[in-house]
């Protein structure tokens, strides 16, 4: 992995400022602020007043932004009487009056977005949406134990979705430089986040049986782990749970972990946190950059919304942070810090808040007169999801630290690799395709906080590419006016061709195509294209030449990724048949095709789940 954001960076835009460093300052700045903060457990006493009044601050805050009025106040008005009535129609109040008010609190920024919505502001409805989800998530309360509460969560996670797709469905395919184009929910495709079976993990009595606090310590001694923590016999139940019927999960994991695990124990060391926790990776995503939970969680590290942004990350119409690789995995370490020095270095407690947030840990320990994760745990005082995830993540932790001792014996996936072209303008990644000879999927894949297709307009992006393509995107798009970035593409022309035949193929005049390509083919062969994302498809199948495999972001060890190519090359195809945990972009990646290509030669969809033994068709060299 590229050991920093500026590292090998190549320099494409004019502007000498780095956003990057300025950012970096902006987030320590945060962690320090918070890292003073002392923990008091048993003298906080968290009240449900209290509770309702912390809900209500960020209204209030808003409501003394320069006053509001008389319209604004008639229809904040009628937005409150709407949401007491309840958004799924019901005049059934919710018994607890918490429960009531922050229903209300989350229904008036819904019905805010609404409005947005319906006035053509994407961008403002996005974050009004985003608001009503996080005041919910960050108030400490389970949604899933009190009826009024979920079926209103439920109800407006389904209607955002709906708003989504309806922009999906209606979106113009071109990027206005100057506007929204309608897509301000972003386009990115999602896979499940493991959480959501999480809290529906029971342990077995085969599993639980004869599992000892001791065996645990043993457990602990024997994999030397960075930190410290009580052993407890449920850790050892999960040890037996990972041995037995949850082994897919745990070979998929630790071969999955190779992509980031060199960065992410960079970073972790850098921001003083052991090392060893990288392995919540594992239990928060499967270390999947484009995974989502039920609580609309994003990325590596399942950020909120509102946890994101706390912690530096940028989510907007253009990006979602929570995507990146370095950037989010920083802020998970900074909340983890932040969250060991809140609760005196203990990581359990730690790990408990960055699943469930640190107001549901603070009243439990407030409630408990106790510090203590296991008595938390015992007294029945956090959520089911949070009771198993703690000792979920010291029993992969374990496991990971010492596979062998445990019968495992997974290779990891080698590092991810990758070149940086900084960048200051709208740049279409199917244009970054062309250019490096990769597929689209591929540039998707290594910019997966993108949330459009395009880099972002007016600020610094720095676009990852494959390892050793960095200098050519930079020439290619030295070719290209700025404003053009987002709409002309490249070709690859094949020997003997000219401009007459690659008019032919395209429906472009020769005399065009020699004019914005300096009158000659370059020696590399790439051949501007003055058209718009609609250009022929034979733009996207051109002939290449045999170092095709160069194109890979895996310089070393990827030997297994290479044994396969397009069956456009070589006409091949193989029966694959599907293994517990698999998805298409790992199948994809195994034989160096794109999740498109299996999608149209299986005919199935991007969102397919796929079952065990299942057979697929996939294109070989």
């Amino acid at each position: 992995m590229t050991t920093s954001l500026e590292e090998n960076a190549i320099e494409e835009s004019t502007t000498e400022e780095n956003t990057t460093e300025e950012n970096t300052r902006e987030e320590r700045s945060v962690k320090d602020r918070h890292s003073r903060r002392e923990w008091r457990g048993v003298t906080l006493g968290l009240s449900a007043l209290a509770l309702t009044s912390l809900i209500g601050a960020p209204l209030r805050a808003q409501d003394q932004q320069g006053g509001q009025t008389q319209a604004q106040t008639q229809a904040q008005a009628q937005a409150q009487a709407q949401a007491q009535v309840g958004l799924h129609g019901s005049h059934t109040r919710a018994a607890n009056p918490v429960v009531q008010r922050l229903i209300e609190n989350s229904s008036l920024h819904f019905l805010a977005g609404e409005e947005s919505f319906k006035d053509g502001n994407f961008d403002r409805a996005r974050r009004e949406y985003d608001r009503a989800i996080d005041i919910i998530l960050e108030s400490g309360l389970d949604v899933r134990t009190d009826p009024h509460l979920r079926q209103h969560y439920e109800t407006i996670v389904e209607n955002i979705f709906q708003r989504q797709m309806t922009l999906l469905v209606t979106a113009p395919t071109s990027v206005d430089p100057e506007g929204d184009s309608g897509r301000g929910f972003g386009t990115q495709a999602f896979s499940p986040s493991p959480l959501d079976e999480l809290a529906r993990i029971d342990l077995t009595t085969e599993e639980t049986k004869g599992a000892t606090a001791e065996q645990a310590r043993e457990s602990v001694v024997a994999a030397h782990l960075d930190f410290g923590f009580k052993p407890n016999a449920l850790i050892q139940s999960y040890i037996n749970y990972y041995q037995g019927r949850g082994r897919g999960t745990m070979e998929q994991g630790l071969r999955r972990s190779g992509r980031f695990m060199a960065m992410s124990r960079k970073i972790f060391k850098e921001e003083g946190v052991p090392q060893d926790l990288v392995w919540l990776c594992q239990v928060e995503s499967a270390w999947l950059p484009n995974a989502r939970s039920w609580a609309a969680a994003v990325g590596l590290w399942q950020f909120i919304a509102g946890t994101g942004t706390r912690f530096g990350l940028q989510i907007d119409s253009w990006v979602d942070e929570r995507s990146s690789f370095e950037k989010a995995t920083r802020a998970s370490a900074r909340y983890l810090r932040f969250l060991a020095d809140r609760y005196d270095g203990n990581w359990e407690l730690a790990m408990a808040a960055y699943n469930t947030g640190e107001g549901r840990i603070d009243a439990a320990i407030a409630k408990s007169g106790y510090a203590d994760f296991w008595e938390i745990y015992e007294r029945g005082l956090i959520p089911r999801e949070t009771r198993n995830y703690v000792p979920n993540i010291l029993a992969t932790i374990i496991i990971a630290k010492n596979p062998q001792r445990f019968g495992f014996a997974v290779d990891p996936e080698p590092s991810l690799t990758y070149d940086y072209v900084k960048v200051n303008n709208l740049v279409d990644l199917k244009l970054v395709a062309d250019a490096t000879d990769a597929s689209p999927d591929l540039i998707e894949a290594l910019n997966p906080e993108l949330k459009r297709g395009v880099t972002p307009p007016s600020s610094e992006y720095l676009l990852r590419v494959p390892a050793g393509k960095g200098r050519e995107l930079h020439r290619a798009l030295a070719r290209i006016p700025v404003e053009k970035r987002a709409s002309w593409r490249m070709m690859t022309a094949n020997a003997g061709d000219n401009f007459e035949t690659i008019a032919r193929r395209t429906g472009l005049s020769a005399d065009l195509l020699e004019e914005v390509n300096g009158g000659t083919i370059p020696t590399d062969r790439k051949i501007v294209v003055p058209v718009n994302g609609r250009v022929r498809n034979v733009v996207l199948t051109s002939a290449r030449n045999d170092n095709d495999d160069e194109e890979q972001p895996v310089r070393r060890g990827a030997a297994s990724k290479r044994d396969g190519a397009t069956s456009a090359r070589s006409g091949k195809v193989i029966t694959y048949r599907v293994r517990r945990g698999e998805t298409l972009g790992d199948i994809a990646g195994k034989y160096n095709t794109s999740v498109g290509t299996l999608t149209t030669l299986n005919g199935i969809g991007r969102g397919s789940r796929l079952r065990i033994g299942q057979a697929l068709k996939v294109p070989v060299r």
